[in-house]
């Protein structure tokens, strides 16, 4: 499996073959097949193990981590741009629109899935914060989750390996900090506002 994300990111989805995957791993083709039926269960099993190991990580850290749900929802969305920004990240954003969404559906599902469950966790921390009074409870949380990932994800894509930073420069920690910094906002109740008195 080590062998064929490595392989993956540097081939691309197309040009990367079994055999290949299994020499660099140093077992025979006979060896993948008993264990996987195709490039793509390979492929597809790989990313979903890659991906619940990140996630895994990160919902680990967040269980140590206490304070408002507002700073566990920053703690969530800290680490899941630090790792949007990789250059492992960028190689697999463009992969997936590339190749893998048109000519791979198992794989692309594989990954769907994984980052169905980033939204599910960004929507239960959400609701943590609507149960505390944090969080406006007409907030719809599932559509609040998808924007914020989607929007974060997008900007690492675009700005950083897209390169759209050396037509509009801004730095990744200010894009971070306002586009959280607004989300947060967005969810917080609104301050009751000061009435004047009468003379």
């Amino acid at each position: 499996m080590d062998s064929a994300f490595r392989l993956l990111l540097r081939r691309g989805y197309r040009r990367v073959r079994l055999t290949e995957i299994a020499a660099d791993a140093g077992v025979s083709k006979a060896t993948v097949y008993h264990y996987f039926v195709n490039k793509d269960d390979l492929l597809a099993q790989t990313v979903s193990l890659r991906m619940a190991e990140k996630q895994d990580e990160i919902e680990r850290r967040l269980a140590r981590q206490s304070g408002t749900a507002a700073e566990r929802l920053t703690l969530y969305l800290r680490c899941y741009w630090d790792l949007s920004l990789t250059d492992q990240a960028g190689v697999w954003q463009r992969l997936l629109m590339s190749e893998i969404v048109a000519d791979a559906p198992g794989v692309f599902a594989a990954w769907a899935r994984g980052l169905v469950r980033r939204w599910r966790l960004v929507e239960r921390l959400i609701r943590d914060g609507h149960r505390r009074g944090e969080f406006r409870r007409d907030v719809d949380a599932q559509v609040a989750a998808r924007a914020i990932i989607s929007a974060l994800s997008h900007q690492a894509l675009l700005h950083i390996h897209f390169g759209l930073r050396r037509l509009a420069p801004c730095p990744p920690d200010r894009l971070f900090n306002s586009a959280v910094e607004q989300f947060l906002d967005g969810l917080r109740p609104a301050l009751p506002r000061k009435t004047a008195r009468k003379r």
